[in-house]
């Protein structure tokens, strides 16, 4: 890789090329004509070198997400009087500003193109590689998304130094720098027109927080992953143009997740066009060949698929013989192929073919497939279906003024609520009511349906002999209880869970035979007490499944109230359950009776003293298989990430309203100290 290889446009060819480009309607014989006038044009690095002469000066960021050095490369005679293109050129790992700009050489490009050039900068203690494997970074607005994100933003809002051009802005990367381009493209689809990426990997391609993964296999299914980047868009969903290199002896990056980076986002913009772009990677619009037009050029072949207007959405170089590095790039950069087709040249001309408009508005909301299903005499379960993903909430009562609701705000196409505590026999009104990330709302016509009758319910007693019972269904408890199925003939089995209406997972309790006690029958046939000083104060619900000896399951489902005094005594330990919103564990606080909403990460102090903690999630009696175990330091209720710092707690993935997060702290000194907090979620 001795010979200068990075070549592109003179200023006149430029002009011609770039507004051929801007048209975007690429068919087969016009993309081969452009990528040949292009090499046709081009010339050695060495012939301009000396024309990156503006002004290279570093910031500081300091926002949401956190901190972050960065630099912002300004062509030469640019004025704030010209608007013009900003790229955001992301470094791979141990990489600088300095080094990628060398690298690549798209500030030469600049000077002659005249658009703004921001390096970010990955100085925290992570190899020096953008975090895009961790969950804490692969969302909007937290982590080094926001961070890169808020340093767009504030070169843009610069308008002292500088005139940005915001349909014109860009972001890409190599390799780490690839992975968080693809992230940023998914998360901030609003802010960046078009991406670019080498040597990267798909969406999510791995959440584990690894630093520097290899994936010799690729990731998940792209298809999967195209939806996962889908819905990380929200609101902003729109088809994002992506042009992707990849060498074909790359042993780093493999090959196979470049194809995947090009799946991927084939069935993101499948999904954000509504399926009028519906691409398939086995028939591109176009297929063009060549070599690099410098002494020993690598081959190169480049695939494009276009949308039915054929304008351009993925175009894909693979270039034979390179291995782990920036196409075209300087011959003193780090991972650079001077021989290769310029990386720099070509996403920038992609890059000027695609602007962002508005986004497009919205289909309107509808909701379709209304249905009741697994009825019985205390439960319901409404599903539904609408076009845009939207939340969930059905109404119903005795009658069509609607006197109690069930919510779920996952945004979601298929939808599914559980109404439970219905009265047997009984005719309900329900109605069902959907948002979209948009504020559009849609709503089903009132509809009715019917509880069975009862032929089997929940008791409750204060006694082990079952006397003197009561409908569970409506009854504030405390201290000892006595919980039970009746009658106890014509069963064959009782399966319970408690505060789980989808009856998910293993039972609470599963009695072969009678009687039917919620917390099992002692030897001398009486009920097993439930201390209900072990359940957090508040509403809570009972479900049965009823296998009858005639075949068939009825499921009984009862919501009771616990109401114990005061909260429980603390360990005497000193252990106690702590809450953080950062992944490092700092400025913490205990997690009892705290209100908690977004990613939070939870984990036991202190961390010595301790050889093993088992985690529970509303399962004070820490029946069953532990949510998490850990059997080292720290010890986090979502476990531990490769680097040390603790995997988040994401609430929305948890029901609104009052929660409780049971630990069996193992000590090294012998014993076990069982910690449990209550907390609220509220998002």
């Amino acid at each position: 890789m001795g010979r200068p290889g990075l070549s592109w446009v003179g200023s006149a060819a430029r002009s011609f090329v770039v507004r051929w480009f801007a048209g975007r309607r690429l068919g087969r014989s016009r993309f081969a004509l452009l990528v040949a006038v292009i090499a046709a044009l081009a010339f050695p690095l060495g012939d301009i070198a000396a024309a990156a002469a503006g002004t290279f000066v570093s910031y500081t960021y300091n926002g949401l997400g956190g901190t972050r050095p960065y630099s912002v490369y300004t062509p030469a005679n640019y004025t704030t009087s010209q608007q013009v293109p900003l790229i955001v050129m992301l470094h791979g790992c141990g990489g600088s500003p300095n080094d990628f700009a060398n690298t690549t050489q798209m500030n030469v490009l600049a000077d002659t193109n005249q658009f703004i050039v921001v390096y970010p900068y990955e100085t925290s203690t992570y190899g020096g590689c953008w975090k895009w494997p961790d969950p804490a970074h692969q969302s909007r607005g937290s982590g080094e998304p926001a961070i890169i994100a808020g340093i767009t933003q504030t070169v843009i809002a610069d308008t002292t130094h500088w005139n940005v051009d915001q349909s014109r802005v860009y972001v890409a990367g190599f390799s780490a720098g690839a992975g968080m381009s693809v992230v940023m493209a998914a998360t901030y689809p609003d802010l960046y027109a078009a991406m670019g990426e080498a040597a990267g990997v798909e969406y999510k391609a791995l959440s584990n927080g690894a630093i520097a993964p290899t994936l010799p296999s690729g990731g998940p299914d792209p298809v999967l992953q195209g939806q996962a980047a889908y819905n990380a868009m929200g609101q902003y969903a729109r088809v994002m143009p992506v042009i992707a290199f990849q060498g074909s002896q790359d042993t780093t990056v493999p090959p196979v997740n470049g194809d995947q980076v090009v799946k991927q986002w084939m069935e993101t913009d499948r999904l954000a066009s509504g399926g009028t772009y519906n691409a398939s990677f086995s028939a591109p619009s176009g297929t063009v060949t060549g070599r690099a037009p410098v002494t020993n050029g690598q081959a190169y072949t480049v695939r494009s698929w276009n949308d039915p207007s054929s304008n351009e959405v993925e175009e894909y170089w693979t270039v034979t013989g390179m291995g782990h590095a920036w196409s075209g790039g300087s011959t003193t950069g780090q991972y650079a192929d001077p021989l290769g087709p310029s990386a720099s040249q070509y996403m920038y001309a992609f890059f000027m073919a695609h602007v962002l408009g508005p986004p497009p508005p919205p289909q309107p909301l509808q909701v379709t497939s209304v249905a009741v299903g697994n009825l019985v005499a205390t439960s319901a379960v409404i599903t539904w279906q609408t076009n845009n993903t939207a939340n969930s909430r059905v109404d119903f009562g005795t009658s069509i003024t609607y006197d109690s609701f069930a919510s779920d705000p996952a945004l979601v196409t298929n939808h599914s609520i559980t109404l439970t505590g219905l009265t047997a026999n009984t005719t309900y009104h329900y109605q069902v009511t959907s948002v979209d990330g948009h504020a559009q709302t849609a709503t089903s016509i009132d509809a009715t349906f019917g509880t069975t009758a009862a032929n089997f319910s929940l008791q409750v007693s204060a006694a082990a002999d079952r006397s003197a019972s009561s409908a569970l269904q409506g009854q504030t408890v405390a201290g000892t209880i006595y919980v039970f199925t009746s009658p106890a003939s014509g069963v064959t089995r009782v399966r319970f869970w408690l505060d789980n209406p989808q009856m998910s997972g293993t039972p609470r309790q599963t009695e072969g035979a009678a009687p039917w006690d919620f917390a099992g029958t002692a030897a001398n046939g009486t009920a097993n007490p439930t201390n209900t000083t072990t359940i957090p104060n508040g509403s809570h619900t009972i479900t049965a499944a009823v296998d009858k000896s005639a075949g068939g399951t009825d499921v009984l489902s009862s919501s009771f109230t616990v109401s114990n005094a005061g909260p429980p005594p603390p360990p005497p330990s000193g252990f106690s359950l702590q809450v953080s919103a950062a992944a490092d564990r700092s400025a913490s606080s205990a997690l009892q009776g705290r209100t908690v909403a977004g990613t939070i990460y939870v984990f036991v102090s202190p961390a010595s003293g301790v050889t093993r903690v088992r985690f529970w999630l509303d399962n004070p009696q820490m029946s069953g298989t532990p949510r998490q175990t850990e059997g080292a330091a720290p010890w986090d209720f979502a476990g531990t990430a490769t680097n040390g710092t603790a995997n988040p707690t994401n609430t929305t993935t948890i029901a609104n309203g009052s929660h409780t997060i049971t630990a069996a702290v193992d000590k090294s000194a012998g014993g076990t100290d069982v910690l449990s907090s209550t907390f609220t979620v509220g998002n």
